[in-house]
């Protein structure tokens, strides 16, 4: 009997253990969904935070911007105006321990196509862990990562659609783990070569996927968490000298309030360009000012870029950093 209860008890305190440290696991992902402004109280926050410098610059309000090729992230239509292949990388220095990574490839298809892969991975490090009596089991870490394959078609030299495939990976925990499938699909009208309207819908069926049963065995079950399902429509206005750009997007989804971006890019000479924008228009205590820097310069048939961006976040204890180099050959 003795042996038998001391074996049922430290199955029980494993339980108890794994419970907790998969309650801190889960909890650590509050600091993407506290400074994400509404949308962060659901699902795959970290996947509406914005793409890279040049777009999180602009106030994510770029959905409607052909100029410069940015993936499929913002609208997969625009992937139909690339002209030449492009690369970019971008690195987010954030704080409470968060990470945000970007990798984008785009180039054209002829006559009149495009095509973009791109990757976003997010995670928290250095999560504490504890277990019932307060005593440290180790250090905990997540990691979210979304791998999108876009694809883009000029109907007319005005018109264009575009299709994402999206692949969701979520790493909670040990044993915990989600791989989901979702789409986005977008278009792209240039009422002339000055103002260009877009639309898209994102995230349809996106989702997570949990099936506690490795951990818990049976008391462990299956859930499954929506992401919200977002639609936009956005508009651009470039001067005729190509030098300046104003864009703005509205967001609606029946999982939070209506969101209004803005952005605006200026290039001061051939190879500076400063931008700006805000995120969320609509609600003072939430939107996110950004302000950004871009540097460009062609190194014979290549042209290498260097963007900075800063973005301020209202319930953070400071503000982030996005780091990006790219290159169009």
């Amino acid at each position: 009997m003795g042996k038998d209860h001391g074996a049922a008890m430290k199955k029980y305190l494993s339980k108890k253990i794994m419970y907790l440290s998969l309650t801190l696991v889960l909890f650590s992902g509050l600091p993407f969904d506290i400074v994400a402004n509404n949308n962060g109280a659901y699902p795959g926050s970290f996947s509406r935070m914005g793409f890279g410098a040049r777009g999180m610059a602009m106030g994510n309000a770029v959905n409607a911007v052909t100029l410069g090729a940015m993936g499929s992230y913002y609208n997969p239509a625009t992937i139909a105006f690339t002209d030449v292949p492009t690369f970019d990388a971008s690195m987010g220095l954030l704080s409470l321990d968060r990470s945000l990574n970007f990798l984008h490839f785009t180039t054209h298809i002829p006559p009149s196509a495009g095509f973009s892969v791109s990757v976003i991975n997010a995670g928290v490090s250095d999560i504490d862990g504890r277990n019932r009596d307060g005593v440290h089991t180790g250090y905990l870490s997540t990691s979210e990562n979304l791998f999108s394959f876009g694809f883009g078609l000029q109907f007319s030299d005005r018109f264009a659609g575009g299709i994402a495939f999206k692949l969701f990976y979520f790493n909670l925990y040990d044993d915990m783990s989600s791989t989901t499938v979702g789409l986005d699909l977008g278009v792209i009208y240039k009422v002339d070569n000055r103002i260009t309207l877009s639309a898209n819908i994102k995230d349809i069926n996106s989702k997570y996927k949990w099936d506690s049963t490795p951990l818990y065995e049976q008391q462990g079950r299956s859930t499954t968490d929506d992401f919200p399902l977002l639609y936009q429509i956005g508009g651009s206005y470039l001067s005729e000298d190509k030098t300046l750009l104003v864009s703005i997007q509205g967001e609606y989804s029946d999982a939070y309030n209506f969101i209004l971006r803005a952005g605006v890019e200026a290039y001061m000479t051939e190879n500076i360009i400063l931008r700006g924008g805000i995120e969320d228009l609509t609600n003072d205590e939430l939107n996110k000012p950004s302000l950004g820097i871009g540097i460009r310069y062609p190194v014979r048939d290549w042209l290498p870029s260097f963007n900075y961006t800063l973005v301020f976040e209202p319930n953070a204890p400071s503000n982030f950093h996005v780091l990006s180099v790219g290159i169009e050959f």
